[in-house]
């Protein structure tokens, strides 16, 4: 279990957010939330670590600053009324402790800051010979310690110092492990392990970056060997073997003829796993599987290779095709994420952007194709979506029979991505234009900086998309039957033609620029919700899991969904 509890009062204090349902999943999994909170390990990123250093010894320097004897009259603070009682018992209480000859140290308590800023200066002004230091009590209180060694004294805040320089390198705490199996560039092997990639670069390295390449470059910097067992089984020649690729049924399948599987016991008697706990969802359960499954299956690749078993590691030949491909999950036409390389980007001549109002729904969307055939549909956010035809001979009189009028808006998905670079384009120059603005109007005057630690992502996680829709949108919603949509659709469009002297400009757009056709497929909106592939329309393919409740039935269910495993796609090359 880690935890990332604040050490000091200078440090990142993170909030913890969790939706309901995933509690009540770790709950059933015997997930024990008192040892996480309690005994988690704790740890910092390494930013933060630097960060929190840095304001560590800015505090000593500023602590030895106030027991100078060099101060400027700049920085003499005048005693307020309302405190020359309590500097004057100070005074008594230093008056006497100087007289008592077997009182070698004692304590001022019962102060806050400015008032210990004020025992600091009267204390040096008028009692020289004696040391001052910030102390903290075990429950947290901050007192002054009086002493009259004085060279003990700075011995004992040196060393204090030193305690606390050596709590902010403890602070950072599990990252020591993730920086480690960075640095060994050992082979890190998981299973489909986007979402583990992804937590783990943003809890124990960096947030992570708002732009894909970045992410890419940062997770081979990182990690530089991946090795990802998802995609393993979803590969030939495992995919010929292995029907199902899910963990327990790739040990279940690995672990019979024609595979090996190895016999590992635990070093120590009581600690580990072994095969037989299924203490699935279990980090180290699953990890130790994983490993596991991997093993099994790189045996099996050797002997249909006929090459000679050799150990698992990062430069074994028969893993190269493998290395650094993460399985992606509900995406169609793109079957891995290529760390070490460019991705694979297919046609989408058949794909078509839709923006739509936000009180349609996936069967809205397929029933305003049914014309032309099956359908894929991927929500980007409420208002807009992707549609791939299953059948992408029908490509080409996509435009010429559903075309866009004042409910929804259709373009090919090439001008959406041209689109969405001028828009990018458009508010970068805004941006490096405001900022030039701003730089000319502040006339160059310090302003406050925020919390070195403060993160913002609420824009990451909560931002909605800023589609806009037509003026005259109808908001109509064609699910009560198939008669009311083409009713619906046919009055809008009789609507149209009688304002064919002046017609709305249609919202197709046009094309800005010429761009790479293969552009990377339908970047999100800062904030915009992602949907799942909702699977839906036409016939045939391979058999389908939903994972949404009956469409028949009233449920409250806004959208349907389903999860496609099964996906046909370029193999890597093999000698």
């Amino acid at each position: 279990y880690v935890w990332p509890r604040p050490n000091s009062r200078q440090a990142p204090d993170p909030r913890f957010l969790c939706q309901t349902s995933s509690l009540d999943f770790l709950i059933s999994q015997n997930f024990d939330f008192n040892k996480l909170i309690k005994d988690g390990i704790s740890y910092l990123r390494p930013m933060e670590v630097e960060k929190l250093r840095s304001m560590t010894m800015e505090r000593h320097e500023y602590k030895r600053s106030l027991n100078s004897q060099n101060n400027t009259p700049e920085q003499i603070i005048a005693i307020p009324q309302e405190q020359e009682g309590f500097i004057q018992e100070v005074t008594e209480k230093l008056q006497a402790f100087i007289k008592n000859e077997d009182e070698q140290k004692f304590e001022i308590d019962r102060c806050n800051a400015f008032q210990r800023r004020l025992v600091y200066q009267t204390a040096k002004q008028n009692f020289p010979t004696l040391g001052l230091s910030g102390v903290t009590r075990p429950g947290g209180e901050r007192v002054i310690s009086v002493s009259k060694d004085v060279d003990a004294l700075q011995s004992f805040v040196q060393q204090q110092e030193q305690n606390e320089l050596s709590d902010v390198e403890d602070a950072f705490g599990f990252s020591k492990v993730i920086k480690m199996i960075s640095e060994s560039k050992k082979l890190v092997v998981g299973h489909n392990m986007v979402l583990d990639i992804c937590h783990t670069l943003n809890q124990f390295c960096a947030p992570l970056p708002l732009e894909y390449g970045d992410f890419k470059e940062m997770t081979s910097t990182v990690f530089p060997n991946i090795l990802d067992t998802k995609l393993m089984a979803n590969t030939i020649p495992f995919k010929d073997e292995i029907y199902n690729s899910s963990l327990n049924e790739l040990l279940r399948t690995v672990s019979e003829k024609p595979y090996e599987m190895l016999t590992i016991k635990p070093s120590k008697a009581g600690y580990g796993y072994t095969e037989t706990d299924e203490k699935y969802h279990e980090a180290g359960y699953d990890a130790y599987i994983t490993g596991l499954c991997l093993i099994s299956m790189h045996k099996r690749l050797c002997k249909l290779c006929n090459n000679r078993i050799v150990s698992v590691d990062a430069e074994s030949t028969m893993l190269k095709p493998f290395l650094n491909k993460l399985y992606l999950m509900k995406v169609a036409d793109i079957p891995y994420m290529n760390l070490g390389a460019a991705d694979m980007y297919p046609d989408r001549d058949h794909v078509f952007h839709l923006v739509i109002p936000k009180e349609w729904k996936t069967q809205d969307v397929v029933l305003l194709f049914s014309s032309i055939g099956g359908v894929n549909v991927f929500w980007i956010d409420d208002t807009s979506v992707f549609v791939g035809l299953r059948d992408k001979t029908f490509a080409n009189t996509v435009l010429q029979t559903i075309q866009s009028n004042n409910v929804y808006t259709i373009s090919t998905y090439k001008d959406y991505v041209l689109r969405e670079e001028a828009e990018k384009y458009a508010n970068n120059s805004q941006t490096d234009n405001d900022a030039n603005s701003s730089a000319s109007v502040s006339g160059g005057l310090n302003t406050p900086k925020s919390s070195p630690f403060r993160v913002d992502k609420r824009e990451l996680h909560t931002g909605r998309s800023a589609v806009q829709n037509t003026a005259n949108q109808t908001g109509i919603t064609p699910m009560l039957e198939k008669k009311t949509f083409e009713d619906g659709i046919q009055a809008a469009l009789a609507a149209k033609s009688k304002e064919s002297a002046d017609p709305a400009p249609k919202r197709n757009a046009a094309k800005v620029g010429e761009s790479k056709s293969g552009a990377k497929m339908g970047e999100r909106k800062n904030g915009a919700k992602k949907r799942d592939g909702a699977e839906s329309g036409g016939g045939g393919g391979a058999e389908k899991r939903p994972v949404s409740p009956d469409s028949s039935k009233t449920t409250g269910v806004k959208r349907s969904r389903s999860v496609v495993e099964d996906k046909a796609f370029e193999e890597p090359d093999w000698e």
